[in-house]
């Protein structure tokens, strides 16, 4: 009786995250993209001002991303990282929900991934294992004032973070992201850090 009853309570859990998860979608994409923007732009300059603070002074190699035009994009921060000497690797992502982070050769060694995503070139890219990275820019789909995260349900996050300390996860999101109380999954990794346009949210 009692795994029956885990059992629905779980599927309840990932009904309400799928319903949050969509809620969430639909309230980044009313976003025009003048507001996608200017929400992005003060996005990476709170992460270059996150960058000064003594805590980060020790970053040498940071995990970025190239996201979908709905995402936050931090295109802005991945290029002031690269002109301050830091080392900028970005996910490639393979079956079974895989992820190796890789620092592209040349800026030409990219190409069109799934959903329409730039990724760097395997063969042609620096693969780095996870304690070689100092900090991770990790998007989400959704996040809430407890630093949970909502990702597309494929853990290639969570798979990733699970070998990291909290102390190297700094997740992005546009306010419109914001759900008041996530569903939970035992696989899911909560942030302590979150940067949106209206500043820098400390769990």
């Amino acid at each position: 009786m009692k795994e029956n009853n885990w059992s629905e309570q779980y599927k309840e859990t990932l009904e309400f995250k799928k319903e949050q998860r969509a809620s969430a979608v639909a309230a980044r994409r009313a976003l025009t993209q003048e507001e996608r923007d200017q929400k992005s732009s003060a996005i990476c300059d709170l992460l270059i001002k996150l960058m000064r603070e003594p805590r980060y002074c020790a970053v040498k190699t940071i995990f970025s991303y190239r996201g979908t035009w709905e995402e936050v994009n931090v295109d802005a921060f991945n290029k002031w990282a690269d002109s301050e000497g830091y080392r900028v690797a970005y996910p490639i992502s393979l079956p079974h929900g895989v992820m190796k982070a890789a620092v592209p050769g040349f800026e030409g060694d990219w190409h069109r991934a799934a959903f329409g995503i730039l990724e760097p070139v395997m063969e042609e890219s620096e693969i780095l294992a996870p304690e070689e990275i100092d900090l991770i820019i990790v998007p989400c789909v959704a996040f809430d004032a407890y630093g949970n995260r909502c990702g597309h349900g494929a853990g290639y996050y969570d798979r990733f973070m699970e070998r990291m300390g909290q102390e190297a996860l700094v997740m992005v999101a546009f306010e419109a992201q914001r759900i008041e109380k996530l569903a939970t999954e035992k696989t899911d990794i909560p942030i302590r850090t979150i940067v949106t346009e209206a500043g820098v949210l400390r769990v």
